[in-house]
């Protein structure tokens, strides 16, 4: 099974944003954490993603993450790990 992968900054905004509408929806006033566990290639692809959707001007360099990404939201943090 070959499926392509495409979990990115939009895949990752769209759950979080769901996440935390889901948790005001219900009453959840502490903030909850996911965790996301990618392999070494869909992690760094998932990093060059968020930061080049990210970055505030063209002179920023990417500088891989190590390990470890944080995303925040209302409600949610996302934990995106290379297991």
């Amino acid at each position: 099974m070959n499926t392509e992968f495409k979990f990115g900054a939009i895949s990752i905004s769209e759950l979080g944003n769901l996440l935390s509408d889901k948790l005001n929806e219900n009453g959840i006033e502490e903030i909850a954490e996911l965790n996301i566990y990618l392999n070494k290639d869909e992690f760094k692809r998932v990093d060059e993603d968020l930061f080049y959707r990210m970055r505030e001007d063209d002179k920023q360099e990417f500088i891989p993450s190590e390990g470890e990404i944080m995303v925040n939201f209302d409600k949610v943090k996302i934990f995106l790990r290379e297991k």
